[in-house]
């Protein structure tokens, strides 16, 4: 059995192409969670959280491709080419079932995994998901996506611990915001503005109710991108569903809250288990 290191940082990379890069660690015997990040972002965002779930599981935790050190493909990307490269990590592994962990656009990912794969998927949770914006929302979403194409992510990254982090997060753990905002500025632009359309342009609301495994979904009080409406949308529409809307937070709960999450993910998991 094999605990994370607080911080994770080598990698193993799928045989077929685009090669896409993952940590791995736990029980190899156990049941496996794959953990999705998100976008612009790398498997490195789980340090914090990785280290508190239970060890008796096997987790993965892929980079998308073009994003941490897995091999990019040529652009525009579709939601589809993501679940394509997860379930091919699967079947290189030989994992025939899986729970997913995503967040935010690992959250889109996720349900669009159980959606075209549902014989492979066991749970899902489902963290700062995005799903029945409003017309506002959707036009910010829209800038957003215009602004990430123009500008490169080293510009737009520094600005965005305002909108991830709570103001007592950023004072207190300095480190652990740039940590963050340095592995969103070092991602290739091209694919993070590929990957950035797809979380803009995805939309599942409509086919949720069709999810027949446990799922969990959950967001952070103050999360203005993804937020307490949207998951509230969608646990109306998944059949086997727990809402959980955590007080204080914005984005990056995953970091900022990383025990309560956990205790979260682990009490789901240890529910749903078959």
């Amino acid at each position: 059995m094999q605990h994370a290191p607080r911080f994770l940082t080598e990698r193993t990379f799928t045989a077929s192409s685009p090669r896409i890069a993952f940590l791995e660690f736990g029980d190899p015997e156990g049941p496996v969670v794959v953990l999705l990040h998100g976008v612009g972002s790398s498997a490195s965002t789980w340090s914090e959280l990785a280290p508190l779930l239970d060890p008796s599981r096997l987790y993965l935790m892929p980079d998308y491709r073009g994003h941490g050190l897995s091999e990019a493909s040529s652009v525009p990307y579709a939601v589809d080419d993501f679940v394509d490269d997860l379930i091919r990590l699967l079947d290189e592994r030989g994992i025939a079932r899986v729970s997913l962990v995503g967040f935010s656009i690992g959250a889109v990912i996720a349900l669009a995994a159980a959606l075209a794969a549902p014989d492979r998927v066991e749970a899902l949770v489902l963290l700062n998901s995005i799903a029945g914006r409003t017309a506002e929302e959707r036009q910010r979403a829209e800038a957003r996506l215009e602004l990430i194409r123009s500008t490169a992510p080293a510009e737009l990254a520094p600005a965005s611990g305002e909108r991830w982090f709570s103001a007592a997060f950023r004072a207190a753990h300095p480190d652990l915001v740039d940590a963050e905002l340095a592995i969103v500025a070092g991602v290739a632009h091209a694919p993070y503005a590929a990957a950035y359309a797809v979380l803009v342009e995805t939309d599942q609301l409509e086919r949720a109710g069709e999810i027949s495994v446990p799922a969990l979904i959950a967001t952070g009080e103050h999360d203005g991108g993804s937020t307490p409406a949207m998951s509230e949308k969608l646990a109306a529409r998944i059949p086997d569903s727990r809402l959980r809307i955590l007080p204080g937070l914005k984005h990056y709960m995953h970091i900022e809250a990383a025990p309560a999450v956990a205790e979260l993910v682990n009490d789901f998991l240890d529910e749903t288990s078959h």
